[in-house]
């Protein structure tokens, strides 16, 4: 697990930049979720075991919002 501060919410939802330049694809599902968060915020970032497409969970530690992603870069 780690954090990172994220800078910019695109694609209506669908990508997350973090300061650190990675960007994240969110799982569609997550899409109408992602688009509701306001940087600059503190994500927590843990990969996930199950090894699925989507293989990290990002969770919003002010709203408490988890959702699942995979890094692009």
């Amino acid at each position: 697990m780690h954090n990172g501060i994220l800078m910019a919410v695109l694609d209506k939802g669908g990508k997350l930049v973090m300061t650190d330049g990675t960007i994240w694809v969110v799982n569609p599902k997550d899409i109408e979720q992602a688009s509701e968060w306001v940087p600059p915020v503190v994500v927590s970032i843990d990969e996930k075991s199950d090894h699925k497409e989507y293989d990290y969970t990002l969770t919003n530690t002010e709203s408490e919002v988890t959702l699942t992603a995979l890094r692009r870069r």
